[in-house]
């Protein structure tokens, strides 16, 4: 009975370093992604346009693009990729604001060209975002847009309270809580519970950040800005319920729109994706 009592807790100390190691090992790959860098430039689809560099407040260099558009007296959007690609990544899709819009693309912090050794899935890429629009009113720009894809996304809407420079959001395919992004990471049953949990301990103790508190759908509450949310119920990577979330905090926001897919991917773009994107902004800028 001994032999088989040591034996049961050998395993039980197996099986609990095995859920440390593997979420350790989860957690330093997601804040330390392979770099994604696209070989496409503004240049390679025809736009003229000027590479930008500019520091968040706690010092790391981001670089960019401007692109100006041949309108008169355009506005300005700014288009934010997602986790874990780059400026490049999204440009072909948006290009087309270019006709009507200033567009302003960055790489957030340890992607793409930009610096920084860590990247924490939105919560310190408000920060980036912050700076951007920094840079942009150095340039004498007072009002902005925002596209987001992704972690842009949920980048564009918890950073709108305290930018009181972007006057409309388009939210595409965005998480509502970190911490429910954490548990879809590991897609084991009842095992990404506890994988979960303990990634937001690595997320305390590392990074001094609680997933719990890194949330759009909280932070949405009380806006008052046009917020277009767009989002597919097939979506496999930011799953449905986030979209809903974020719908459900935006119910007291007249206007706020919700433009949701039956069946695409994600990233996949709708019908007329083009044209409700384009009128979005033409109406709210």
């Amino acid at each position: 009975m001994a032999a088989i009592k040591h034996f049961l807790e050998l395993v039980l100390l197996f099986v609990f370093l095995f859920f440390i190691l593997l979420s350790l090992v989860g957690f330093l790959t997601s804040i330390r992604p392979q770099k994604f860098t696209s070989n496409i430039t503004p240049a390679d689809i025809g736009l003229a346009y000027e590479e930008v560099s500019f520091v968040t407040n706690d010092g790391i260099k981001l670089r960019g693009w401007f692109i100006p558009s041949e309108s008169e007296k355009a506005k300005t959007v700014i288009l934010l990729h997602g986790y874990p690609a780059d400026k490049g990544d999204i440009l072909p899709a948006l290009s087309f604001l270019n006709h009507k819009f200033n567009l302003f693309l960055f790489d957030f912090r340890s992607l793409g060209e930009s610096g920084g050794k860590i990247s924490t899935a939105g919560a310190k890429e408000k920060e980036d975002l912050l700076a951007a629009i920094t840079h942009l009113k150095s340039q004498g720009i007072e009002e902005v847009g925002v596209w987001g894809f992704s972690m842009g996304g949920a980048v564009a809407l918890m950073t709108s309270k305290e930018a009181p420079e972007i006057k409309a959001i388009i939210s595409e395919s965005s998480y509502a809580r970190l911490d429910l992004m954490a548990r879809e990471l590991y897609r084991f049953p009842v095992l990404k519970y506890p994988l979960a949990y303990l990634t937001g301990i690595w997320s305390r103790i590392f990074l001094g950040i609680n997933p719990k508190d890194v949330s759009p759908a909280e932070g949405v509450k009380g806006l008052e800005i046009p917020i277009l949310v767009v989002h597919s119920k097939n979506d496999q990577v930011v799953s449905f319920k986030h979209a809903l979330l974020i719908q459900e905090g935006l119910k007291d926001n007249p206007r706020a729109e919700f433009w949701f897919e039956e069946d695409l991917i994600h990233g996949q773009l709708g019908g007329e994706y083009q044209k409700r994107i384009e009128e979005f902004f033409e109406k709210n800028l």
